[in-house]
């Protein structure tokens, strides 16, 4: 199975390059094709630094509508004769770069800036650097953290469905070990509970701007990537490939195929590594009030995790976009490495056996709709986890985590709504509620059975200032304490504030208050979360 979706991919790479031939005739040289658009300051991407506190994880849900086309009569404006040297208009006043920049009361330190040029229809490119820090030691042993990032991207158009692209990613991260059970400022040195992590991705693609000859959209990419962890001389390195291809028929069916290759490898007192692909045909179509598809998942896993899955999700709008039933039978799964982990928790355990595929299969429905004020979605259902991993910390050094497997079945059922009154005040929020059951661990240590977020916003003096709230709930973690015992965290109860004020239309300042309850939450034993601190600084792009 494993060299039949590898010539699959090889096949599929073929045919999307072989099928680029441009259908539109048309001299792009003479076209002027506007890509730019001018950025907001709420607009502007930063680099995500992940901290050391508790981060409520991003709720995104998506929804597919039914919406009815109105024909509006335009007005078009008298034609008006140019002479032929006057120089053409520029389409937009483009905003090249941003700074975000802040300070915190616990020696808080937080720089964002990016900066981009463009040319017209032909390329784009652009930089993100970012640093961020955190000392909070003279109240805690230890607890501080450094995290510095850079990154590189840019597209170049070869022909109107043909572009490359590509982006380089670089993060310098600093950690300490600060267990707070352990009174490791009695056992160690500074120095000791220090680890750095160092990581370098490269990825580089073709992709179809504009549709192909024979009205096929793809996109290949191949992703070389790189992590070293010092003291523990370890290192975490990898290659992958992924594809796509899809071809309409007609106004409403699809037909999709997604592939790719990954290959991890982990070297330190003990070399591993583990080689996953994959392949996922779909068929995509819409009949009146009924949207469904159906696929097929291929796994080949190395670690014998391969597994043969039919995918189905069907929706159907009871009254259009106001309620729609959907339904869903899927396969996916998750690759433990220490890239893909470590950014949950940093203080993994290096020497490591085996790199092991997690793979679930769901099953759910639900609801989901608009309505004038109202954005809601609401799903149940039941999943099937093969090689859940969980994280115990280490019985010769507690200040690390061991990844640990056990297969485990999950009911859960989550939520989400959004109300927006007006375009001066929303408030909604998320809940998502799971019950576990592994198959021989005693708990599914360290998860939260149920996680809650409730947020309001409100804008004032024609939306120059916006106030924000969030307010955070978990319940507690089970885990392991140093005597052996099996114990429950605290729960997460956690309030931050913002406010920010637009001085211009390109230049904000801001203020927050960050775990204004004080909370002391431990996701991983050991590490509670950072106390009290605020925040203040500035929004700008230029």
């Amino acid at each position: 199975m494993k060299y039949i979706i590898i010539i699959i991919i090889g096949l599929l790479t073929s045919t999307f390059i072989f099928s680029q031939k441009d259908s539109t005739k048309l001299d792009i040289k003479q076209v002027e094709v506007i890509k730019s658009f001018e950025a907001t300051l709420e607009e502007a991407n930063f680099i995500p630094v992940a901290p050391i506190m508790l981060v409520a994880p991003a709720f995104n849900p998506k929804y597919e509508y039914d919406i009815s086309i109105v024909p509006l009569e335009l007005q078009y404006p008298d034609p008006q004769i140019k002479p032929l040297a006057m120089n053409p208009d520029e389409p937009f006043i483009v905003k090249k770069g941003y700074l975000y920049a802040g300070y915190g009361f616990r020696k808080n330190p937080d720089v964002k800036l990016g900066y981009h040029v463009i040319k017209k229809d032909r390329y784009d490119a652009g930089i993100h650097l970012g640093y961020e820090s955190l000392d909070n030691s003279t109240n805690v042993p230890f607890q501080k953290y450094r995290d510095a990032g850079a990154a590189l991207y840019g597209n170049y158009l070869l022909k109107e469905n043909l572009k490359l692209y590509g982006h380089i990613n670089t993060q310098f991260l600093s950690r300490n070990m600060y267990h707070t059970d352990l009174g490791v400022d009695t056992l160690y040195s500074d120095a000791e509970s220090n680890r750095s992590i160092n990581g370098l991705k490269i990825t580089a693609g073709i992709a179809n701007p504009e549709p192909t000859r024979f009205n096929i959209n793809y996109d290949v990419r191949v992703t070389l990537r790189n992590m070293s962890i010092t003291q523990q001389d370890a290192r975490d390195n990898g290659f992958g490939l992924m594809a796509m291809a899809n071809k309409s028929f007609g106004k409403s069916t699809v037909l999709e195929v997604q592939a790719g290759y990954d290959y991890s490898a982990f070297n330190s007192t003990k070399d591993v590594s583990l080689s996953t692909a994959f392949v996922t045909p779909t068929f995509k179509t819409k009949i009146k009030n009924l949207t469904f598809d159906l696929g097929l998942d291929v796994l080949y896993s190395s670690d014998e995790n391969s597994a043969l899955f039919p995918e189905v999700m069907i929706s159907y709008g009871l009254l259009g976009q106001k309620i729609q039933v959907f339904g869903e039978v899927l396969q996916d799964y998750h690759t433990n490495t220490f890239t893909q982990v470590s950014p949950r928790n940093p203080f993994l355990n290096t020497q490591m056996d085996s790199i092991t595929n997690s793979v679930w299969r769901q099953y759910a429905a639900g609801l989901k709709g608009k309505f004038s004020f109202l954005t809601y979605q609401v799903k149940g259902g039941y999943k099937d986890v093969n090689n859940q991993m969980f994280l115990l910390n280490n019985h010769t050094d507690r200040r690390l985590f061991d990844m640990v497997y056990d297969d485990m079945s999950v009911i859960f059922i989550s939520g989400n709504v959004d109300f927006v009154f007006s375009d001066r005040y929303t408030f909604g929020g998320w809940l998502t509620q799971n019950i576990y059951n592994p198959s021989t661990l005693a708990h599914a240590w360290h998860l939260p059975n149920l996680e809650a977020n409730a947020y309001a916003t409100a804008g004032f003096l024609d939306k120059r200032l916006i106030l924000r709230a969030d307010l955070f709930f978990g319940n507690g973690v089970h885990f392991i304490n140093k005597n052996d015992v099996i114990t429950q965290s605290n729960v997460l109860f956690d309030l931050n504030v913002e406010a920010n004020y637009a001085i211009t239309s390109h230049f904000r300042i801001f203020a927050k208050g960050i775990n204004l309850l004080d909370n002391q939450f431990e996701r991983y034993y050991g590490y509670p979360s950072i106390g009290i601190n605020g925040m203040a600084g500035i929004k700008w792009v230029f």
